[in-house]
């Protein structure tokens, strides 16, 4: 009886480590990016939001890159400032990111 059970399914594979528990991190682009600190103050969130070379939201706890474009920077920011580091779902947690070629990212993280 126990010969003609289908095989056991393949274990669950290990989750995509969040960029923000990592000093350093690949994203979807190929770019090498280590951290510097974070979480942040939501003041130099604010500005990093507007003057970071690169922002990226970490949807899902950060297993899927969303890249925000200058141009929908302030929406953005005006969607999650109130979720900063806030007990309520979702909420964000920001943290910067500088790259080899010193480029600096605002990655946000979403927790659900």
């Amino acid at each position: 009886m126990v010969a003609s059970l289908p095989p056991a399914p393949d274990p669950p594979g290990e989750g995509v480590p969040s960029p923000a528990g990592r000093e350093e991190f690949i994203d979807d682009e190929g770019q090498l990016w280590r951290k510097v600190r974070g979480p942040l103050h939501r003041r130099l969130t604010q500005r990093l939001a507007t003057q970071a070379d690169a922002l990226i939201i970490g949807e899902a706890g950060g297993g899927q890159f969303r890249h925000v474009p200058a141009t929908d920077r302030l929406a953005t920011w005006n969607q999650i400032k109130d979720r900063l580091m806030a007990e309520c779902t979702p909420s964000y947690a920001p943290y910067e990111f500088v790259s080899t070629d010193g480029l600096t990212l605002l990655y946000i993280e979403e927790n659900c």
